[in-house]
């Protein structure tokens, strides 16, 4: 979470509303290949945008050309997003106060509009939202300090993760389907094998208030650490010490791993998206026009990235190359997530 955005919006919100709720910020977006729901095929690579101070969650085409529409039926805060393989859009509204038993899980399908179904069985304070490779759902939970599990379609809890969980904020799964998540309040990286409640290994060295995480292709897994603006590296198996990479990182967000073996860092210190080479490390290059006071970031399996940011509040899209193709604001007042309709 960006703790510099926190304490804005939390200010923000009390001079503005008589009944004031503590904001959050998600550190990005899961995606999968299985759950239920789905959106029209013709919304493929359509951009879902979570906006906490008017509690919408607002539809763009493919690349921010247009805005559709705005969804505020079941919306209240919305702190995570996250959109399945077959297109079900999943949305965690926070609660009043901060993390409460208000919290909830809402699906749509269709597109969005009415919620087909809300989950609230085990939800605290919704901070990240992702699914296995089974198609079991995870939501992490800040409020209540653990990791609730439900099985596909299902509105009850599964199993609840509570070893090794401290603060949850950003959920992430490798190959193997071994879930990582990171604890902000214990500088931690917890992983855990499928089903299992126990941690198999904790990573720790060189993490300290963790906000981002990714796992590439080749299994390392990456680690933003907004507490000593660094990205720690773990190799496969997490034997070997880690890498650090601090060239260009400055309170780090939400990491990228793509498909072309690059690593994106969105940095909130400085403003900028910097991207680089997997194998070697090495700063390719930054991105930094139209960036200001980032929240999140998201990439589409077409390359192109979007950027939320909040002051003011808008949205930058940029190609494949990183160069800025629009930035849009209609619509948006608070971007704290982002998802992409396969």
């Amino acid at each position: 979470m960006n703790r510099v955005l926190l304490a804005a919006f939390v200010v923000l919100a009390f001079s503005a509303c008589s009944a004031a709720r503590d904001a959050a910020v998600p550190a990005g977006v899961a995606d999968a290949s299985h759950g239920d729901g789905s959106i029209e095929p013709s919304a493929s690579g359509n951009v879902f945008v979570a906006n906490w101070y008017d509690s919408t969650v607002t539809v763009y085409s493919a690349g921010a050309k247009s805005r559709l529409r705005a969804i505020t039926n079941g919306i209240e805060s919305p702190n995570a997003l996250a959109i399945n393989g077959s297109g079900g859009l999943y949305v965690g509204n926070y609660g009043a106060p901060s993390g409460s038993i208000t919290s909830d899980v809402v699906v749509y399908g269709g597109g969005g509009g009415s919620p087909s179904r809300t989950i609230t069985q085990g939800v605290r304070g919704p901070y990240s939202i992702a699914f296995g490779n089974s198609g079991k759902l995870y939501v992490a939970n800040y409020g209540g300090s653990n990791v609730t599990v439900y099985g596909r379609g299902s509105d009850s809890v599964l199993q609840t993760i509570t070893n090794g969980v401290r603060s949850p904020e950003v959920l992430a799964f490798n190959k193997a389907g071994n879930l990582y998540v990171a604890n902000w309040s214990s500088n931690s990286v917890t992983v855990y094998a499928p089903g299992k409640l126990k941690p198999l290994t904790t990573l720790k060295t060189g993490v300290l208030h963790p906000d981002g995480l990714a796992i590439d292709s080749a299994q390392k897994a990456y680690v933003a650490n907004r507490g000593n603006d660094s990205v720690t590296v773990y190799t496969p198996g997490h034997r070997d010490t880690p890498h650090t990479i601090t060239k260009g990182v400055r309170q780090p967000l939400t990491l990228i791993s793509t498909s072309s073996n690059e690593l994106y860092v969105l940095n909130y210190g400085n403003n900028t998206v910097s991207v680089y080479a997997e194998k070697t490390r090495a700063l390719e290059h930054v991105i930094s026009s139209g960036i200001a006071c980032p929240t999140t970031m998201a990439r589409s399996s077409s390359g192109l990235l979007y950027v939320a940011n909040s002051c003011p509040s808008s949205m930058s899209v940029y190609d494949s190359s990183g160069s800025l193709l629009r930035s849009v604001n209609k619509g948006l007042d608070g971007p704290v997530a982002i998802g992409i309709a396969p």
